[in-house]
């Protein structure tokens, strides 16, 4: 009942819950960082952006794969739908972003989480990029369904199935399931593709993530067209 009500939630659009509390002094140094960054190098409007958790700061060779794309990478650390929300306004929204690449939930999940909570959490971050940048999209990425957080797959799956209702009822949205990239039909890894962490993606990983993930951001940035051209 509850997975349900927070389908019907994201399909009309509303999140289940206000931005939320988070803890910031664990990531107040990198955010720091960025915002020092932008300030000495200001980083292009209405460019790709990459906003969520560490499988995307760890992308080392983004700029290059998503190239001609200009490139804004705002990964941090192991962070959670909770963190990405309360940082949203600095390191976000400032951009004013033509897409963005979304990947985070699974660190929530992790660490106790419902797939009901994330869910909406997503929700409103979709809702906050679109009241303050209306003609933006978003490439919503699966959780990762790492061979580490295997005791957490069937939530992740619950919280995959709210994005992918997300995206059916929003047209500006396009969920993509980086897991068949990752993983055999059976669940185990794909040789090579995770870390010695069975965590985090090897360069194979970003790669086979790369051919899911390229055709998404290709369709959107084409979207977009009409309302970015200068």
């Amino acid at each position: 009942m509850k997975l349900l009500l927070a389908l019907l939630l994201a399909v009309t659009g509303f999140a289940a819950d206000k931005p939320a509390v988070f803890s910031s002094a664990k990531y107040d140094k990198d955010i720091a960082a960025y915002e020092a960054a932008d300030k000495a190098t200001p980083p292009p409007q209405g460019a790709l952006l990459l906003s969520g958790a560490s499988t995307l700061r760890l992308w080392k060779t983004a700029a290059r794969d998503f190239a001609p794309y200009p490139l804004i990478n705002r990964g941090f650390g192991g962070s959670k739908t909770t963190e990405v929300l309360g940082y949203m306004d600095r390191i976000v929204l400032p951009y004013h972003p033509r897409v963005v690449v979304f990947h985070c939930g699974s660190n929530d999940i992790n660490a106790g989480d419902a797939a009901e909570a994330v869910i909406a959490r997503v929700t409103e971050y979709h809702r906050r990029l679109r009241a303050e940048n209306p003609h933006a999209q978003l490439v919503l990425l699966s959780t990762t369904q790492a061979p580490s957080r295997r005791a957490k797959w069937a939530e992740m799956k619950k919280a995959d199935e709210g994005f992918r209702a997300l995206a059916a009822a929003h047209p500006e949205i396009r969920f993509v399931d980086i897991n068949p990239a990752l993983n055999l039909p059976d669940g185990e890894p794909r040789p090579d593709v995770y870390l010695k962490d069975n965590l985090h993606p090897s360069e194979a990983g970003y790669a086979a993530m790369l051919k899911v993930i390229r055709p998404a951001v290709d369709a959107a940035w084409k979207a977009t067209e009409a309302a970015f051209k200068k």
